[in-house]
């Protein structure tokens, strides 16, 4: 329940409505947003989760786990969904190759 403003007082960004919204389960919302947004991140972005996995310390698990994920990768690529975040990651890439004036390689003088 909402308190009422007063004449002095300015309204608060944090204020809610008086009533409650009833229509809707927000724990079911809050869930099929997780989904969605894992699901999308499996498919669009396997060469981020195939770099992760290659950078953990080696065991068999892990080897077994990057192969996995190679595999996840390729097929994904094989289909095209990777091919967005490939261009953006090799434009980053290229921005963070780029130098000014008579910078060094490093990013040192």
């Amino acid at each position: 329940m909402a308190r009422e403003i007063k004449d002095h007082e300015l309204a608060s960004p944090v204020d809610l409505p008086g009533e409650p919204v009833e229509r809707g389960d927000p724990l079911a919302w809050t869930a099929v947003t997780i989904i969605v947004a894992a699901l999308v991140l499996l498919f669009a972005n396997a060469g981020t989760l195939s770099a992760w996995v290659d950078e953990k310390p080696v065991t068999q698990a892990q080897q077994q786990a990057s192969g996995l994920a190679a595999g996840w990768k390729d097929m994904m690529a094989a289909t095209g969904l990777t091919a967005p975040r490939e261009a953006l990651h090799a434009r980053w890439k290229q921005l963070q190759a780029a130098r000014f004036g008579d910078e060094a390689p490093g990013g040192t003088q």
